[in-house]
């Protein structure tokens, strides 16, 4: 589908980079609904490949409330159809984006039209924007569409330890909220009080991670502050992760309806479903130990740091930090208000 998404969109721009004009938009249809329209476009004289994106009700904001990206950028733009009661924006790609990754982004966002085209304006528009901040952050990653070896693994093991917070009985949208990893939160998850730090290896012996900051396990910001340490095999009987993706969206659409917040967090994070077959890696879960950061756990923070030290990143063994749970059910009492349960 998104290929053929793709090819829509492609050739629509073709098409209008031979039209001779002046000033202004010039757009093709490639989706309309009852509240919501979806055009490629062009603005003359600069020719850029836009997406032109109408919802009926009234512009909300302004242009500073508009997600932007390295390689694109979002406005909102004068009516391009004679409905005056719609309120428009563009999605046009920058002179530093690539137009491969651009397409790619414009044709996610024809396939999730297709999937909220029936919603009700403001709520067609809600999910646009939020699909395209998702994307925002995937740009600022710097990444040409496929993760990388190492952030395969991490985003592998996060979704191991989201599955289990589901697993515990935490409804599965509130689960998804508290997956702050995707939007470089300070630790992976943040629940109720506390928060989770996730860490991954295929190592057979010890458990060493990198720490990414001196606040990473700072106890002091968060209480109480956990690492969930997974332990994973590479194995035919594993998972890939488009397989894991595509078994958590299929809890999100039993619950909720719609696995569109896991899609925007899984974008945030770096992975598109279009790159799926990319990754071939099967992953099989060996053991989670969620261990308990304390006073006396070795770390670097702040408090323990000359004041001159402003920033650090290192490796922790991880194994010299007692193992308290092995399933997040055995935690959840400990992380405070901000759980729901099913």
């Amino acid at each position: 589908m998104v290929r053929s998404n793709q090819e829509q969109l492609t050739s629509a721009w073709r098409a209008l980079a031979g039209v001779e004009s002046g000033q202004g938009w010039r757009v093709i249809d490639v989706a309309r609904g009852k509240n919501g329209v979806m055009q490629a476009g062009r603005c003359f004289p600069g020719r850029e490949e836009s997406l032109v994106i109408g919802t009926r009700g009234l512009r909300v904001g302004s242009d500073a409330d508009l997600p932007r990206g390295q390689g694109f950028s979002v406005a909102y733009i004068d009516p391009v159809d004679s409905a005056c009661d719609w309120a428009w924006f563009a999605l046009s790609r920058t002179s530093v984006g690539q137009p491969a990754l651009f397409a790619m982004m414009a044709a996610d966002l024809l396939a999730l039209f297709s999937q909220v085209g029936g919603y009700d304006g403001e709520r067609i528009r809600v999910a646009m924007l939020g699909r395209i901040r998702a994307w925002q952050d995937f740009m600022k990653r710097d990444r040409f569409g496929v993760l990388g070896p190492e952030a395969e693994l991490g985003l592998f093991g996060e979704l191991v330890v989201l599955r289990d917070i589901i697993g515990s009985g935490v409804a599965a949208a509130d689960a998804v909220s508290y997956w702050a990893g995707p939007e470089d939160g300070l630790q992976d998850y943040l629940i109720g009080t506390g928060a989770l730090e996730v860490k991954s290896t295929v190592s057979t012996v010890g458990f060493v991670a990198e720490i990414g900051s001196l606040e990473q396990l700072d106890d002091s910001l968060r209480q109480p502050l956990y690492v969930a340490a997974v332990r994973l095999s590479l194995s035919p009987d594993g998972q890939t992760l488009p397989e894991i993706c595509a078994e958590l969206e299929a809890v999100l659409v039993e619950e909720t309806g719609s696995p569109l917040a896991l899609k925007d967090k899984m974008i945030s994070a770096g992975y598109v479903d279009s790159m799926s077959e990319k990754y071939s890696r099967r992953f099989f879960l060996q053991h989670i130990g969620y261990r308990l950061v304390g006073p006396d756990s070795p770390r670097l923070i702040r408090g323990n740091v000359p004041a001159a030290v402003q920033r650090a990143k290192y490796a922790l063994d991880l194994e010299v930090i007692p193992e308290v749970a092995s399933e997040f059910g055995a935690i959840v009492d400990s992380l405070g208000d901000g759980t729901t349960w099913n």
